[in-house]
Protein backbone atom coordinates (compact mmCIF):
# COMPACT_ATOMS: atom_id res chain seq x y z
CA UNK A 1 0.00 0.00 0.00
CA UNK A 2 2.75 2.29 0.85
CA UNK A 3 4.57 1.65 -2.13
CA UNK A 4 1.82 2.27 -4.71
CA UNK A 5 0.76 5.50 -2.70
CA UNK A 6 4.44 6.18 -3.15
CA UNK A 7 4.13 5.57 -7.05
CA UNK A 8 1.50 8.30 -7.22
CA UNK A 9 -1.96 5.74 -7.01
CA UNK A 10 -4.87 6.39 -4.88
CA UNK A 11 -4.51 3.93 -2.54
CA UNK A 12 -6.44 2.28 0.29
CA UNK A 13 -5.80 -0.18 3.15
CA UNK A 14 -8.80 -2.26 4.70
CA UNK A 15 -8.14 -3.86 8.23
CA UNK A 16 -10.48 -5.54 10.59
CA UNK A 17 -8.31 -3.35 13.39
CA UNK A 18 -6.08 -0.42 13.52
CA UNK A 19 -4.46 -1.95 16.41
CA UNK A 20 -3.67 -5.03 13.75
CA UNK A 21 -1.46 -2.89 11.46
CA UNK A 22 2.23 -4.15 12.01
CA UNK A 23 1.72 -6.26 14.83
CA UNK A 24 3.57 -8.96 14.02
CA UNK A 25 1.44 -11.52 15.62
CA UNK A 26 3.75 -15.09 14.81
CA UNK A 27 7.44 -14.05 15.45
CA UNK A 28 8.45 -10.09 16.49
CA UNK A 29 12.00 -10.23 14.11
CA UNK A 30 12.71 -8.89 10.90
CA UNK A 31 15.21 -10.59 7.94
CA UNK A 32 17.23 -13.73 8.88
CA UNK A 33 18.13 -16.61 6.48
CA UNK A 34 14.61 -16.82 4.65
CA UNK A 35 14.16 -13.15 4.30
CA UNK A 36 16.86 -11.35 4.89
CA UNK A 37 17.12 -10.40 1.05
CA UNK A 38 13.81 -9.56 0.47
CA UNK A 39 13.97 -6.68 3.24
CA UNK A 40 16.76 -5.73 1.62
CA UNK A 41 14.90 -5.24 -1.36
CA UNK A 42 12.16 -3.90 -0.10
CA UNK A 43 14.04 -0.91 1.47
CA UNK A 44 16.02 -0.41 -1.56
CA UNK A 45 12.94 0.11 -3.63
CA UNK A 46 12.22 2.55 -0.49
CA UNK A 47 9.80 0.40 1.77
CA UNK A 48 9.30 1.19 5.17
CA UNK A 49 10.26 -2.43 7.13
CA UNK A 50 14.15 -1.66 7.47
CA UNK A 51 13.93 2.09 8.93
CA UNK A 52 10.67 0.29 10.90
CA UNK A 53 13.15 -2.47 12.07
CA UNK A 54 16.11 -0.14 12.71
CA UNK A 55 14.14 2.01 14.97
CA UNK A 56 12.27 0.01 16.97
CA UNK A 57 14.81 -3.07 17.75
CA UNK A 58 15.58 -5.06 20.94
CA UNK A 59 18.72 -6.76 19.59
CA UNK A 60 20.35 -7.58 15.83
CA UNK A 61 22.72 -10.35 15.29
CA UNK A 62 24.29 -11.38 11.80
CA UNK A 63 23.59 -14.96 11.66
CA UNK A 64 26.02 -17.68 10.12
CA UNK A 65 29.16 -15.98 10.81
CA UNK A 66 31.11 -19.26 10.97
CA UNK A 67 30.46 -19.72 7.37
CA UNK A 68 31.04 -17.60 4.29
CA UNK A 69 29.79 -13.86 3.35
CA UNK A 70 27.08 -15.66 0.72
CA UNK A 71 24.61 -16.77 3.71
CA UNK A 72 25.28 -14.11 6.22
CA UNK A 73 22.04 -12.78 6.92
CA UNK A 74 21.15 -10.26 9.66
CA UNK A 75 18.17 -10.66 11.99
CA UNK A 76 16.50 -8.17 14.01
CA UNK A 77 14.51 -8.72 16.82
CA UNK A 78 11.95 -6.27 17.22
CA UNK A 79 9.38 -4.25 20.19
CA UNK A 80 6.19 -5.59 18.75
CA UNK A 81 4.29 -2.79 20.62
CA UNK A 82 6.71 -0.26 19.22
CA UNK A 83 7.28 -1.28 15.32
CA UNK A 84 3.28 -1.56 14.98
CA UNK A 85 2.84 2.17 16.33
CA UNK A 86 6.00 2.76 13.84
CA UNK A 87 4.19 1.38 10.64
CA UNK A 88 0.44 2.57 11.73
CA UNK A 89 2.28 5.87 11.64
CA UNK A 90 3.81 5.87 8.55
CA UNK A 91 0.71 4.83 6.82
CA UNK A 92 -1.02 7.49 8.02
CA UNK A 93 1.55 10.02 7.09
CA UNK A 94 2.28 8.67 3.26
CA UNK A 95 0.13 11.24 0.93
CA UNK A 96 -2.57 9.50 -1.18
CA UNK A 97 -3.09 6.98 1.49
CA UNK A 98 -6.25 6.28 3.27
CA UNK A 99 -6.72 3.97 5.67
CA UNK A 100 -10.33 1.98 6.74
CA UNK A 101 -11.12 0.13 10.06
CA UNK A 102 -13.68 -2.73 8.08
CA UNK A 103 -13.92 -5.89 6.96
CA UNK A 104 -14.36 -6.72 3.14
CA UNK A 105 -17.11 -8.98 2.56
CA UNK A 106 -16.37 -9.51 -1.32
CA UNK A 107 -14.19 -8.66 -4.44
CA UNK A 108 -16.43 -7.05 -7.42
CA UNK A 109 -15.96 -8.61 -11.21
CA UNK A 110 -17.39 -7.36 -14.21
CA UNK A 111 -16.57 -9.04 -17.54
CA UNK A 112 -13.46 -10.68 -15.96
CA UNK A 113 -12.52 -7.07 -14.58
CA UNK A 114 -12.03 -6.09 -11.10
CA UNK A 115 -14.53 -3.18 -10.50
CA UNK A 116 -13.70 -2.77 -6.23
CA UNK A 117 -14.39 -3.90 -3.15
CA UNK A 118 -17.49 -4.14 -0.47
CA UNK A 119 -17.71 -3.74 3.37
CA UNK A 120 -19.51 -5.55 5.85
CA UNK A 121 -21.52 -2.49 6.44
CA UNK A 122 -22.57 -2.20 2.67
CA UNK A 123 -19.79 0.07 1.91
CA UNK A 124 -18.41 0.07 -1.73
CA UNK A 125 -15.40 1.40 -3.27
CA UNK A 126 -14.22 1.22 -6.52
CA UNK A 127 -10.75 0.03 -7.58
CA UNK A 128 -8.93 -1.24 -10.49
CA UNK A 129 -6.61 -3.56 -8.56
CA UNK A 130 -7.53 -4.93 -5.25
CA UNK A 131 -4.26 -6.66 -3.44
CA UNK A 132 -5.60 -9.24 -0.57
CA UNK A 133 -3.00 -9.45 2.47
CA UNK A 134 -4.35 -12.33 4.17
CA UNK A 135 -2.00 -12.44 7.09
CA UNK A 136 -3.17 -15.10 9.69
CA UNK A 137 -6.75 -13.77 9.69
CA UNK A 138 -8.12 -15.01 6.72
CA UNK A 139 -10.14 -17.96 7.56
CA UNK A 140 -8.06 -18.53 10.48
CA UNK A 141 -8.45 -20.73 13.36
CA UNK A 142 -6.57 -21.80 16.61
CA UNK A 143 -7.88 -25.01 18.45
CA UNK A 144 -6.81 -24.87 22.10
CA UNK A 145 -7.23 -27.98 24.21
CA UNK A 146 -7.69 -27.14 28.00
CA UNK A 147 -7.25 -29.77 30.67
CA UNK A 148 -11.24 -30.82 31.67
CA UNK A 149 -12.50 -29.30 28.70
CA UNK A 150 -12.99 -29.83 25.28
CA UNK A 151 -11.22 -27.56 21.92
CA UNK A 152 -11.73 -24.09 21.77
CA UNK A 153 -11.55 -22.26 18.41
CA UNK A 154 -9.84 -18.34 19.02
CA UNK A 155 -7.03 -16.39 17.30
CA UNK A 156 -3.66 -14.70 18.44
CA UNK A 157 -4.48 -11.73 21.01
CA UNK A 158 -8.49 -11.92 20.59
CA UNK A 159 -8.46 -10.96 17.20
CA UNK A 160 -11.30 -11.56 14.90
CA UNK A 161 -11.03 -13.90 12.24
CA UNK A 162 -12.40 -12.64 8.37
CA UNK A 163 -14.81 -15.38 7.72
CA UNK A 164 -17.16 -13.56 4.40
CA UNK A 165 -14.14 -12.78 2.05
CA UNK A 166 -13.09 -16.23 2.07
CA UNK A 167 -16.79 -17.24 1.07
CA UNK A 168 -16.56 -15.33 -1.82
CA UNK A 169 -16.72 -16.49 -5.18
CA UNK A 170 -13.79 -14.47 -6.65
CA UNK A 171 -11.53 -15.40 -3.60
CA UNK A 172 -13.59 -19.25 -3.73
CA UNK A 173 -11.63 -19.88 -6.73
CA UNK A 174 -8.29 -19.08 -5.87
CA UNK A 175 -8.69 -20.48 -2.37
CA UNK A 176 -5.95 -22.81 -1.53
CA UNK A 177 -6.04 -21.95 2.48
CA UNK A 178 -5.50 -24.99 4.89
CA UNK A 179 -4.43 -26.32 8.30
CA UNK A 180 -0.69 -25.13 9.24
CA UNK A 181 1.63 -25.57 11.66
CA UNK A 182 2.40 -22.62 13.33
CA UNK A 183 5.94 -21.86 14.90
CA UNK A 184 4.86 -19.29 17.79
CA UNK A 185 8.14 -17.89 19.96
CA UNK A 186 7.80 -20.59 22.93
CA UNK A 187 6.36 -19.52 26.59
CA UNK A 188 7.17 -20.31 29.68
CA UNK A 189 7.24 -19.88 33.32
CA UNK A 190 10.23 -18.40 35.09
CA UNK A 191 9.65 -20.57 37.96
CA UNK A 192 10.21 -23.49 35.96
CA UNK A 193 13.92 -22.97 34.35
CA UNK A 194 16.61 -22.48 35.87
CA UNK A 195 18.94 -19.45 34.30
CA UNK A 196 22.03 -20.79 36.07
CA UNK A 197 22.65 -23.72 33.77
CA UNK A 198 21.80 -21.61 30.55
CA UNK A 199 24.73 -20.21 28.71
CA UNK A 200 25.76 -16.30 28.25
CA UNK A 201 24.27 -14.75 24.81
CA UNK A 202 25.75 -11.77 23.71
CA UNK A 203 23.66 -9.67 22.14
CA UNK A 204 25.52 -7.53 18.96
CA UNK A 205 24.55 -3.85 18.20
CA UNK A 206 25.09 -1.54 15.47
CA UNK A 207 23.12 -3.85 12.71
CA UNK A 208 21.07 -2.28 10.47
CA UNK A 209 18.33 -3.42 8.39
CA UNK A 210 17.61 -0.44 6.20
CA UNK A 211 20.81 1.37 3.91
CA UNK A 212 18.66 4.64 4.26
CA UNK A 213 19.24 4.38 8.15
CA UNK A 214 21.19 8.06 9.56
CA UNK A 215 23.95 6.18 10.53
CA UNK A 216 24.07 3.65 7.07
Amino acid sequence: AHAAAMLGAKTAVFTMSLDAIGNMPCNPSIGGTAKGTLVRELDALGGVMGLAADATYLQSRMLNKGKGPAVHALRVQTDRKRYHEYMKHALELTPGLAIHQAEIISIEVEDGHVKGVVTQLNGEYGAKCVVIATGTNLGGKIFVVAQGTGPSVTLPLKEIAVKFLIQCRVTARYNHTGCRKQCDPSTFRIQENRFSRRGIHVIETGKIASRRHPNG
